[in-house]
């Protein structure tokens, strides 16, 4: 198989698990919705602070992907922050990334320029 095979494969199923953590978070968004109909006490907060825990490790599965997508991390949360390339430079071949959250920015030298299929993947599209 080619390399372009192999990383357009790869993509496919970077692709395929993002759209799996949205479908995660939108379940956890109706069983979050359902929990607020309990009645007050004990066993509604145990479900929230259950659906509390599976929208952190939802967060964390989400950095994960877009750091192995080669996407900068804000630590200004926890879990951190995907942060998207914003500007690239071909003249100086720096790339400019920026966390959505806080606005901060990272410049990095030496880049090579973003190809087209890392940059379509939209790293907010879960959180």
């Amino acid at each position: 198989m080619e390399k372009a095979q192999r990383e357009q494969n790869l993509l496919q199923i970077l692709e395929a698990f993002t759209k799996g953590l949205t479908a995660l978070k939108e379940a956890i968004g109706l069983v979050h919705s359902a929990s607020d109909q309990l009645p007050a006490g004990e066993p509604q907060k145990v479900i929230q602070q259950k659906i509390e825990e599976a929208e952190r490790l939802i967060q964390v599965g989400h950095a994960t992907v877009g750091e192995s997508l080669g996407f900068q991390l804000c630590h200004c949360t926890w879990p951190p922050q995907v942060m998207a390339s914003s500007e690239y430079s071909e003249e100086t071949q720096v790339e400019q990334f920026t966390c959505a959250n806080c606005g901060k920015s990272l410049s990095l030298s030496g880049r090579k320029k973003p190809s087209e299929h890392v940059t379509a993947f939209d790293p907010y599209d879960v959180y």
